[in-house]
């Protein structure tokens, strides 16, 4: 988790509008919430270029009067531009003050590597406004990213290889032109696991963004939704699905970008395969008048969730150790490892 202090991208530490960036007081719930999915297919390399890019989308989502605009996994590099995580790591990047001083009015929730001060890379996410890194809460902590959790190191992927997997979800308190609401963030693999979201929900989060980079399969489409669907349905929350488009290195990113709201509806879809910049607005209000009578979270008890980490120590320790092997392999060697 980035615990760098927040506040102006390269220094300083100016408050949102005069105001602390968080704070506690009273989230307005009747307000709206009007989303851009910015469905972009960045280049491998070319880090201008995929700077440019984002600024000119979020240029964009400003004209149109968008409150977030939402940007997929690795935005700034490219999934598969391992060579120049370190060269676009947010610890080095002045492009990303570019991004900042371009959201006037706009919160963007951008996927890029960020480097901490033991050169570690993670593969996170940030949000930024006004020309400011908005930080995040988590266990009354400042923070100033979401790093992903989940790493897949199998198939085509090799994430572990190359970043330190994060440890916790912070909540971020966002702008509307209506009031304030709640979101957390997740990264691709991490919506494939229920807690991530579930988490965010707990610490009230009424909007999850779910950003991803994600290849193109036979059923990757339809599982995606599918997940996605579950994830916003059991957690009664708007989940903002953005993902990359277009090709690296011969691996197609399938795009189909979308927002499901706390009933499975999907409210907008991006076109596969292409760039898009599409928009959505979230009715707060629908939601809590749903959560009223759909007590999805109200439900959620303590013992069970003590028996789950119960369950987890039994299932990590009672296997035998060879029944832990996983076995993947990557495009240049097989490797085992020990879960």
């Amino acid at each position: 988790m980035g615990d760098k202090a927040a506040g102006r991208v390269g220094g300083g530490n100016k408050p949102l509008n005069g105001r602390p960036l968080l704070d506690d007081r009273y989230m307005e719930p009747y307000g709206k919430v009007k989303v851009a999915l910015a469905q972009v297919a960045p280049k491998m390399g070319d880090v201008e270029g995929n700077f440019g890019k984002i600024i000119d989308f979020v240029d964009r989502s400003v004209s149109q009067g968008a409150d977030v605009v939402v940007f997929p996994e690795l935005a700034t590099a490219g999934y598969l531009s391992q060579g120049i995580f370190f060269d676009v790591a947010e610890k080095s990047n002045p492009n990303l003050v570019r991004v900042a001083d371009a959201a006037k009015g706009i919160s963007v929730v951008l996927g890029l590597v960020e480097e901490d001060d033991m050169g570690n890379l993670y593969n996170a996410a940030m949000v930024l406004r006004d020309g400011q890194i908005v930080k995040g809460k988590w266990m009354g902590k400042d923070v100033t990213s979401y790093r992903k959790l989940y790493l897949p190191t199998y198939g085509m992927f090799e994430e572990s290889r190359w970043f330190a997997p994060g440890s916790s979800v912070p909540i971020y308190d966002l702008e509307s032109k209506t009031g304030r609401f709640r979101a957390g963030v997740v990264i691709c693999e991490d919506y494939w696991q229920p807690l991530s979201v579930r988490i965010a929900a707990m610490r009230g989060a009424q909007v999850v963004f779910a950003i991803a980079s994600s290849p193109k399969t036979l059923q990757k489409p339809k599982m995606t939704h599918s997940l996605l669907v579950a994830r916003a349905i059991e957690n009664a929350l708007y989940v903002v699905f953005v993902n990359q488009a277009g090709s690296q290195d011969m691996v197609n990113f399938w795009g189909g970008s979308e927002v499901i709201d706390f009933e499975g509806n999907s409210l907008v879809t991006a076109p596969l395969r292409e760039e898009a910049l599409v928009f959505a607005d979230l009715d707060l209000y629908r939601e809590r008048k749903y959560r009223e009578v759909n007590p999805m979270l109200r439900e959620e008890r303590g013992e069970v969730i003590e028996d789950y980490a119960r369950a987890f120590k039994e299932m990590r320790e009672g296997y035998p150790r060879w029944n832990r092997r996983i076995i993947f392999k990557t495009s240049r060697n097989t490797h085992y490892r020990m879960s």
